[in-house]
């Protein structure tokens, strides 16, 4: 079946891959606290932080390109009994358009590596700072670039990222593989997801293709200030710690002056 929009095509295997991923919510949740609320993530997925958010009383709009991501993201809202605090609807963080303002706008998990341009960038900080309602915070992750890791060699080569355990038994095996356009900055990842049985046996094998451009630190520093906000931090990991040659993503915050 034809999938008709980008990221269509994880609605059904994203929640197994990413089952793991943990590590970024009680960040994401404790800005909300302090905020009040509402909230609106870009990127939202299937809401795994949304979600999370929600389950402590704050409401929360979430936005992400791809239909059926929101449409598993919303059969989960109802089954966990926070439908009644959650908004989900397909939209382009790029070209977004909301009434409502927003004290806190997050984009967790590198979703905003999907904006694939410098212009494309802009567009949807510019989207953000309209929603932010004065003073307020806008919070988001990306990857600190390793250029080492995406040139040389054995750059293309697919390479093991982790194993994450099924919920019906066996283990998802995942493996990964780049291509750096270093003109463009923009990383073609393809993920290779492996069902693998109790027995070691492959049961099945899926691939799923996507694009992010990788800003470097004070690239992203001066975007930020082009597009009107105050940078309060950036972080090395999401506990606060500072920024050093082993972090993987640099955690940013700004608010509109």
């Amino acid at each position: 079946m034809p999938f008709d929009f980008p990221y269509d095509d994880w609605a059904d295997i994203y929640d197994a891959v990413y089952a793991d991923l943990t590590h970024d919510v009680d960040f994401y949740v404790e800005l909300a606290r302090e905020s009040g609320g509402p909230v609106l993530e870009l990127g939202c997925g299937t809401g795994r932080i949304s979600l999370a958010i929600a389950r402590e009383g704050i409401a929360v709009t979430g936005i992400d390109i791809s239909p059926r991501m929101v449409a598993v993201a919303q059969d989960k809202a109802a089954r966990r009994g926070v439908a009644e605090r959650c908004v989900f609807q397909s939209g382009d963080m790029a070209t977004l358009q909301l009434a409502e303002r927003y004290p806190l706008v997050i984009m967790p998990f590198r979703s905003f590596q999907s904006m694939l341009t410098t212009e494309e960038q802009r567009q949807a900080l510019a989207r953000v700072r309209e929603r932010l309602a004065h003073g307020g915070l806008v919070a988001l992750d990306t990857f600190n670039p390793d250029v080492n890791s995406l040139v040389g060699d054995h750059a293309s080569l697919a390479y093991h990222l982790k194993d994450v355990e099924r919920e019906d038994g066996g283990t998802l095996v995942v493996w990964g593989q780049n291509g750096w356009d270093p003109v463009t900055q923009v990383n073609e990842v393809r993920l290779i997801i492996e069902e693998v049985s109790d027995e070691g046996v492959v049961e099945r094998r899926l691939m799923r293709d996507f694009e992010q451009r990788y800003t470097f630190r004070y690239e992203m520093e001066h975007l930020l200030e082009l597009c009107g906000f105050d940078l309060e931090a950036v972080y090395g990991d999401f506990d606060g710690g500072p920024v050093t040659e082993e972090t993987e993503d640099l955690v940013w915050v700004a608010r509109v002056p």
